[in-house]
């Protein structure tokens, strides 16, 4: 239960802001900045805030999506595409298109097509249902229960999906810190982490597959990503993801960037052109300038020497202990500096808390590498990380049969050996001194009775 706790704990730190939040003059509504590879948020605002996606819808679809297809699938379009409304972004598709789905999901990232996520969510339901004559109202609605059940398990509890594209509905809505995980998971996965670097599509939908009779396009989409575009926004640390608008949601971007082994995800909902591209680049501006990673424990690490109460005589009575495991965290110099460390051991090892020596005292036996207790690293009274503390070396318990066996050895290595002959020499010396002695008194004494005999 112990580990379990601070296992939860754990998780809840890295997932909550421990830092103040700078004045950051964004033109958002909402926007967080988060910590691609812990999911820490380093930077939020109105971060819960139910608001519209737009086309960020389509990071979910995609994952969704990969959940059921494989992307050398060969998909053949249907009717699915004449769903989209008149004006809604389209990446070209025609009825009878054969594709793969890996182009889909270029079609569905790069172009931000609707009508590629309308055809990647009827291919999912129909392979999920394993049933290839479902209408695609019924798919739609279908996925939208596959979208939810996955932002769920994601931990986007504040976010309903109802189509798989973001066309608006006033009940798909979602919140920026919800994004940001969606995010976090579209840029875990290698493909789609590959796509979203992608600015340019140009070829056939099947690729390099060769199929005779069958109806292909060649396919022209460009980003409209700015920060990775190379125009007068470009981010040069950006690594993806996309861009999203309608009237109701207004300008939102989910976009990553990575510098020096740090990788971020920001996300900002309700903006307005420019600012969504502004507010991109100064949140990353502010996480790459403020949070490093630090690298707090080292496995093998020494934590401390501490003295063996009842250690056996003529063994060390001291004991070094060390940690297990290694933990980095991305930190700010200030958080950095608040680390504190907290060395705890087991109580059936405890003799003393405070010696006089200043440390603690523990009881033996102790074996070799043997857990000791745990070392805690907290910051503002929230642990970060737990390790074991291990023994360095073995430590046996002063009984009184060794005792006996000290003694003994004692003697046989101290008395009769090379090393004892200054010892032994002085010794005789004493005892021809004595004898000496006490031979004059003896003859002094027999000199006495004789004198008095003879008088």
């Amino acid at each position: 239960m112990r580990t379990l706790w601070l296992f939860l704990v754990f998780t809840l730190v890295l997932s909550s802001t421990i830092s103040a939040r700078p004045n950051l003059p964004l033109s958002a509504t909402s926007a967080v900045l988060m910590d691609q590879t812990t999911g820490k948020l380093l930077f939020s605002r109105n971060q819960h805030t139910r608001l519209y996606p737009a086309g960020l819808t389509k990071m979910l679809t995609a994952l969704v999506a990969l959940d059921y297809l494989d992307p050398q699938d060969i998909i053949v379009v249907g009717p699915e595409i004449y769903t989209i409304p008149p004006g809604a972004l389209r990446s070209g598709h025609q009825s009878g298109e054969h594709i793969t789905v890996h182009n889909l999901l270029r079609g569905l990232m790069i172009r931000n097509g609707n009508d590629s996520g309308a055809v990647l969510a009827l291919q999912t339901v129909q392979r999920q249902r394993n049933h290839n004559n479902i209408p695609y109202a019924s798919a739609e609605q279908i996925f939208s229960v596959m979208m939810n059940e996955r932002a769920q398990y994601l931990g986007a509890y504040n976010t309903n999906f109802v189509n798989p594209n973001g066309l608006h509905n006033d009940n798909h809505f979602t919140t920026a810190y919800d994004l940001a995980l969606i995010a976090r998971a579209f840029m875990e996965h290698p493909l789609l982490r590959e796509i979203a670097g992608e600015t340019e599509f140009i070829g056939n939908g099947l690729g390099d597959i060769e199929m005779e009779d069958v109806r292909t396009i060649d396919h022209h989409w460009i980003d409209s990503n700015e920060l990775m575009s190379g125009g007068s926004f470009h981010y040069h640390y950006a690594t993806g993801i996309r861009s999203g608008t309608t009237p109701q949601s207004g300008d939102n971007l989910a976009a990553a960037a990575e510098r020096r082994g740090v990788r971020l995800i920001s996300v900002v909902l309700n903006s307005e052109d420019p600012g969504r591209w502004q507010d991109a680049r100064m949140l990353f501006d502010y996480g790459f300038a403020t949070y490093s990673y630090h690298q707090i424990l080292e496995d093998g690490q020494h934590m401390q020497t501490v003295v063996i109460a009842n250690a056996k005589l003529g063994e060390s009575d001291i004991l070094d202990v060390f940690a297990t495991g290694e933990f980095s965290a991305l930190l700010s110099l200030d958080q950095l500096e608040r680390i504190e460390r907290s060395v705890i051991f087991n109580e059936e090892f405890v003799y003393e808390e405070l010696n006089y020596y200043g440390n603690t005292s523990l009881l033996a036996p102790i074996g070799e590498n043997e857990v000791l207790g745990t070392v805690l690293f907290t910051l503002d009274n929230q642990i970060l990380y737990e390790a074991e503390l291990r023994s360095a070396a073995t430590v046996y318990e002063r009984t009184l049969d060794s005792d006996m066996d000290f003694y003994i050895a004692f003697v046989r290595d101290n008395i009769f050996s090379v090393r004892a002959l200054p010892f032994w020499t002085g010794s005789a010396g004493l005892l021809v001194g004595i004898a000496g002695v006490t031979w004059a008194i003896s003859e002094r004494r027999r000199s006495k009775r004789s004198w008095y005999g003879r008088r």
